[in-house]
């Protein structure tokens, strides 16, 4: 009886243990590059806050790419998909309203990591 219960718990265990190294997490991308502004990057003052969004066609969660003030160059983990991609930036030491949100690309199909830059008109 007890080498039965033994061979079952092992059966079982064993099954668990598989189905959590199949269940890894979803497919994660990185898109980095940089922000520029008249082909120049876009450097900000530690007065400013610059935010960019990958904001998923098809609803869902929102993602902020990190973004280095010094040299304008930014980096997002994101899952592949297609995003419509968004930039504020906003100088608090100038007492003024937040700007709109500025659309930087449309219907960006995202699927493998990859290298962007992204021009700021405004």
């Amino acid at each position: 009886m007890n080498l039965i219960n033994y061979a079952r718990r092992t059966v079982f265990l064993s099954l668990v243990l598989l189905f959590f190294i199949g269940c890894g997490g979803p497919k994660i991308v990185i898109v980095k590059g940089n922000l520029q502004k008249k082909g120049q990057p876009l450097v900000a003052n530690s007065t400013t806050i610059v935010t960019l969004q990958f904001i998923p066609k098809d609803g869902g969660n929102t993602f902020s790419g990190k973004i280095k003030r010094d040299d304008g160059s930014y980096e997002a983990n994101l899952p592949p998909g297609v995003y419509n991609v968004i930039f504020i930036m906003h100088d608090t030491s100038l007492k003024l309203p937040i700007p709109k949100p500025v659309t930087l690309r449309s219907n960006l199909d995202i699927q493998t990591n990859q290298t962007l830059d992204l021009e700021i008109d405004s």
